[in-house]
């Protein structure tokens, strides 16, 4: 049960945060806005921020109407689990330049990072969040899976791995780019036994495995860990294996 209504909240409150789902702030924003013009509210230089990484500040056109500051700050961390501090996270602000130059304030504030995201690019920086986040756990389930048979059950395996994936962690908290924490056979020119591991995956792991076997090779050859040649042999295999 809400503590005050959207008008009082409107009323009293100089800035705002708009914390739900993405499909509905638009709809949120949309009756704020309406509760603010029944009651007569004037919200003139008031701050409202949506949370979202993805959607733009366009989404709160209706309070913008209204006179108020628009813009979005977006904490760029997973929440699984609550947290009781912002420290060193970086937040991706956009608005208007009175809501951007606020925002910047409250993630400093917070002792989080400010950077600024335009709105023609916020899809694609929630891409690059899903990247670092999203898609890291699905590799390691994907591990999880593979690595069970070995193990009394997929939980026993999700805690052997836990530590390999935490010294990777560990790694690149100590690199200054992800690819100088890169270890293993892509990085090390080591055809045979990347084609020993083509040969035993199961088919379902497979275009998964070639996938990122394929950027693998990319960034090991951008960093000069492997020979032109080298890279040549592994890409061939790997294309090659989900033909």
């Amino acid at each position: 049960m809400p503590l005050v209504t959207p008008g009082e909240m409107a009323q009293r409150a100089d800035v705002i945060f708009i914390c739900v789902p993405d499909r509905a702030i638009g709809d949120v924003a949309e009756d704020l806005a309406a509760e603010a013009v029944r009651s007569g509210i004037d919200v003139r230089g008031k701050f409202v921020y949506h949370v979202s990484g993805s959607a733009q500040v366009s989404v709160l056109a209706p309070l913008a109407a209204l006179g108020m500051e628009v813009g979005s700050l977006h904490p760029l961390q997973s929440f699984a689990a609550p947290r009781d501090n912002l420290a060193n996270i970086g937040m991706a602000v956009d608005g208007t330049p009175k809501a951007q130059a606020l925002a910047n304030d409250l993630a400093r504030l917070a002792g989080a990072v400010p950077f600024n995201v335009p709105a023609e690019e916020r899809a694609a920086y929630h891409a690059a969040a899903c990247f670092c986040s999203n898609y890291a756990v699905t590799v390691v389930a994907l591990a999880q899976k593979l690595f069970s048979r070995w193990a009394q059950s997929e939980e026993e395996a999700f805690k052997l791995l836990l530590p390999l994936f935490n010294g990777t962690a560990n790694n690149l908290q100590k690199a200054d780019t992800a690819v100088q924490a890169l270890t293993g056979p892509i990085v090390r020119g080591d055809a045979v036994t990347v084609k020993a591991h083509l040969a035993a995956l199961p088919q379902e792991f497979l275009s998964a495995y070639c996938a990122l076997g394929r950027e693998t090779v990319k960034l090991a050859a951008e960093n000069g860990s492997i020979t032109p040649s080298a890279a040549a042999e592994m890409e061939s295999l790997l294309t090659e294996a989900t033909k």
